[in-house]
């Protein structure tokens, strides 16, 4: 993974409920997030990540055990997306858990309408995962694929906790 001045930022990866995932991050934030699918974990260099790292960790993983955690609230480096990916991130982030929207929907939230084609080339170069709620996005005519890496029924998965049971 790169940070967005381009130097390898060394990954930090960890166990979840979904398996195995990786983050990086740079001072300002997190820069990439990914589940890492059938991979297996390389020793986690826990010792050398800010103590606002392991605090994000933590969330995830308890929010993809299937605890809700206010991920919007861990900060993002998005130095490395272009101003339509920011803006694009900055609208699907203002969207609420279990709330889905379609990519004309996103493209009007993020200032862009018609933009609904280039809103699915965002998402689908989205490199944080999960935290910039891509999985939330769902085609006109049904829930859509799932271009990250991993499982497709990853996206099912995601939304499904975030669904409120009664």
């Amino acid at each position: 993974m790169q940070d967005h001045s381009g130097v390898d930022a060394p990954p930090l990866q960890f166990s979840t409920a979904f398996g195995p995932c990786a983050l990086a991050w740079s001072e300002a934030g997190i820069t990439s997030f990914r589940f890492l699918g059938g991979a297996s974990l390389l020793k986690c260099q826990a010792k050398t990540a800010p103590i606002w790292v392991l605090e994000a960790v933590r969330a995830v993983t308890r929010h993809l055990a299937g605890t809700p955690q206010a991920l919007e609230r861990i900060p993002l480096d998005l130095a490395g997306l272009t101003p339509f990916q920011r803006k694009v991130a900055a609208a699907l982030r203002a969207t609420h858990s279990g709330q889905t929207l379609t990519y004309g929907d996103l493209a009007l939230l993020a200032g862009s309408p018609g933009a609904a084609r280039a809103v699915g080339r965002a998402v689908k170069h989205n490199p944080i995962l999960l935290l910039i709620p891509c999985h939330r996005v769902v085609a006109a005519q049904g829930p859509g694929g799932w271009s990250a890496f991993g499982d497709p029924s990853i996206k099912a998965r995601l939304l499904a906790l975030e669904t409120p049971h009664t």
